[in-house]
């Protein structure tokens, strides 16, 4: 789009580049989390337990990756069932609790126009992208999917709709029973770390709640695990092309896989830990925009007028 002598050689080194920091922000994320909800078993946990803890699941999940690509599907498979089964009963649990006045307790003028609708607008949009951003998380092992021209797009098109259908269905789930004026502010709130859990608890009772706050856990390594399988191939396969540093192309003797930038990027996600959840976001968040979308955005329009009889495997 850009010119692969000219500009594209530094587009395409910028958009690597950011992966290498928004990656491991967006892993760390998960670890962060992980830490919070086992607050809810763990309560008092100090600052420097929360890292610990978080350092911990990021070398188990390194360790976990650090093998051949086959050998991961059924790991992956394993976390996924969990992660389904935990987001099902979440949403069924709150369809059969709803209580459409706690939910919809608007505040007076709460769709009024003005500085604070935007404002509100803004924080609430931030978390919303953060939480939709695995939805393409496919295309960074494009090298490795069997027929990735069919398979990709649908792929993308299927998780979209599953997370908006899933994201709609527990946000409504948990405020249908938790008034949420409970956990306004939320920095002075610190259960609204774990909001699933005292959901959970409200309806079941602690003993629930307690076994139910090990599937987040659950659903919270599977998503780490995926996040981190597919950033460590972005920076192998453009050492391969040319335009990332050499180093990052290098494949283990053995197993085959990209252990490089494995390595590296999960020893940054570890150690962007040692930062609050809410920075992590809003790093990752920025970098993302700045550097990615907004790159991608202009080249997807840039080749639709200069090349527009170029072949594309998909419509």
């Amino acid at each position: 789009a850009f010119g692969r002598e000219t500009f594209g050689r530094l587009m395409a080194f910028l958009f690597v580049w950011q992966f290498v920091l928004s990656g491991p922000l967006e892993i760390a994320s998960g670890y962060i989390g992980f830490s919070q909800y086992l607050g809810y078993i763990w309560p008092g946990m100090s600052r420097a337990t929360v890292f610990a803890v978080a350092a911990t699941v990021g070398i188990l999940n390194v360790a976990l990756l650090y093998r051949r690509i086959t050998s991961i599907a059924t790991i992956t498979v394993s976390l996924w069932i969990g992660v389904l089964i935990t987001t099902v009963a979440v949403v069924a649990t709150g369809a059969t609790h709803f209580n459409p006045a706690v939910a919809f307790d608007l505040p007076p003028g709460a769709f009024n126009f003005s500085l604070g609708f935007l404002m509100g607008l803004g924080a609430a949009a931030r978390i919303g992208i953060y939480d939709y951003l695995g939805y393409y998380d496919v295309c960074y092992i494009g090298d490795e999917v069997e027929n990735p021209g069919r398979v990709i797009p649908r792929s993308i098109l299927i998780s979209t709709i599953a997370v908006a259908i899933l994201y709609i269905g527990i946000n409504l789930s948990i405020i249908g029973v938790i008034p949420w004026r409970e956990f306004v502010p939320a920095e002075r709130h610190p259960e609204s770390s774990f909001i699933v859990s005292i959901f959970m608890e409200r309806i079941y009772g602690s003993g629930i709640a307690t076994a139910f706050t090990l599937m987040i856990l659950w659903t919270a390594m599977g998503s780490v695990f995926a996040l981190l399988l597919g950033y460590s191939r972005i920076p192998y396969a453009a050492a391969k092309d040319g335009y990332f540093f050499p180093i990052f192309g290098r494949l283990h003797a053995t197993q085959g896989f990209p252990y490089v930038s494995l390595l590296v990027l999960g020893a940054i996600s570890i150690l962007a830990c040692l930062l609050s959840l809410g920075i992590v976001i809003d790093a990752l968040i920025a970098t993302r925009i700045l550097v990615q979308f907004i790159g991608q955005v202009a080249g997807v329009i840039r080749l639709r007028r200069t090349r527009p009889d170029m072949p594309r495997p998909y419509r």
